[in-house]
């Protein structure tokens, strides 16, 4: 058995970026850092999902941005035991636009605009044929922007604003009112007041005026309409984020039995902390801020094996913190991220057909969370992918290339733990390539 082509096929999904949980874009791969010295390698990749939804209000929605990946890696030895790579990826990313009218639909006009680079330096030092540990550095740069719009965020925010309003002007031990409660309130008195129910209007009101005193309502209901014309003034909420840059590191294990072409690789990158100036404009005022927040630490295991001749078994799972990446701007005061930790499994076999052509076939699967609400800048919940790929070697030039097709999982995007659209029947197609020159 040629393990070396063989264990080439094992790379062939690394043509093919594919849509992903949260924010994952390029799951922050580092299996160059096994590659024959003098290796250079570029890999680049377009996804197009394709996720659409509706809503109580009748609008339909498309946001799913189609969107570039690029990879670029140099792996070379010093002496038979040390090797060192450089690695370039964009591992976080996030491009989607609810493209309807804001002022008849729940969620149009949302937005959310966020890209990232990671710059590697990997070593790997070789204790034996069979073990090896290997770490190094990135530098990674991050910048975002977000506009929420239409109904729902019209009114979470009005309310939330009305309420810092009100409860500002309380003296010390009386109970304030949450944005949520206004709003309650207020939706439940309008349909009260629509029905013509004015014994319920009546309780309704009672129940705050009792507390706060007469005329405590409608003071709210003015309030609140002032700053849904305030909201509606500026074309909803929206939020900038300078590039920043900061630095994590990563370290990782493997081992191999070349004979067989087995190898199995542990790496785990470190979450990155950072503090960045943001700008705001919401309910009519500009906000200036700083806000504090990190990119997920991430856990990947990779296996492959030779089981018969020309033939190899891959596998994978990447567990991602995307729980811990909370983004909660100056004048919003809410989370701007709010996702569940990722989880991604890939099963895959490859084939070398020729001494110059091998093949792969790859199945992904991400797992669906605990319910079905999801953050409206990721309406989607679990996913199943198929990739097909092929790699031709000629001379020290090998040219990869693959397509994937997922299957993207029902989700209804919330807004304040209320669901406000559902997404149903999405799916995503990837198509990708990758160049490698030995030297």
């Amino acid at each position: 058995m040629k393990t070396r082509a063989l264990a080439a096929t094992a790379l062939l999904l690394s043509s093919t970026s594919v849509y992903a949980a949260g924010l994952d874009r390029s799951f922050q791969n580092v299996s160059s850092i096994f590659a024959p010295d003098n290796t250079l390698s570029f890999t680049f990749s377009h996804v197009s999902p394709s996720v659409t939804g509706t809503d109580a209000l009748g609008a339909s929605y498309d946001v799913g941005e189609s969107y570039e990946q690029t990879v670029l890696s140099f792996t070379k030895d010093f002496g038979e035991n040390f090797t060192l790579g450089f690695i370039t990826d964009q591992p976080f990313g996030a491009d989607v636009f609810y493209n309807t009218d804001p002022t008849a639909s729940t969620l149009g006009g949302t937005a959310a605009d966020l890209s990232s680079e990671a710059y590697k330096l990997v070593g790997k030092y070789q204790f034996s044929p069979r073990f090896s540990l290997f770490g190094g550095i990135q530098a990674q740069t991050v910048r975002a922007s977000v506009n929420l719009n239409g109904v729902a965020y019209r009114n979470a925010i009005a309310a939330g604003g009305t309420a810092r309003t009100f409860n500002s002007s309380l003296p010390p031990g009386v109970p304030t009112l949450s944005g949520a409660e206004i709003g309650s309130a207020l939706s439940r008195a309008q349909a009260a007041q629509a029905a013509g129910d004015l014994v319920a209007l009546g309780t309704i009101v009672a129940s705050i005026d009792n507390v706060y005193g007469a005329g405590t309502f409608s003071n709210l209901q003015a309030g609140f309409t002032g700053a849904s014309n305030a909201f509606l003034g500026d074309n909803g909420y929206s939020y900038s984020q300078d590039a920043q840059t900061e630095y994590g590191w990563l370290i990782g294990a493997a081992y191999e039995i070349p004979e067989i072409a087995l190898r199995l690789a542990l790496t785990y990158h470190s979450s990155i902390d950072y503090t960045a100036n943001t700008t705001e404009q919401i309910l009519g005022n500009p906000v200036p801020g700083v806000v504090n927040f990190e990119t997920p630490e991430s856990v990947n295991i990779d296996f492959q094996t030779g089981i018969a001749k020309d033939t190899l078994l891959t596998a994978s799972y990447r567990w991602t913190d995307f729980d811990a990446v909370d983004l909660i701007p100056t004048g919003l005061q809410s989370d701007l991220v709010n996702l569940d930790d990722g989880e991604r499994f890939t099963l895959g076999v490859g084939r070398r057909f020729t001494e110059n052509f091998s093949g792969s076939l790859t199945f992904s699967y991400e797992p669906e969370g605990d319910d079905d609400l999801v953050s409206p800048l990721g309406p989607t919940d679990g996913l199943f992918g198929i990739s097909i790929g092929g790699r031709y070697t000629q001379d020290n030039m090998t040219i990869s290339g693959g397509i994937n097709y997922s299957w993207l999982g029902d989700a209804r995007p919330e807004v304040g733990g209320q669901p406000v659209a559902s997404f149903t029947d999405n799916s995503s197609v990837a198509v990708g390539f990758k160049v490698d020159f030995t030297f």
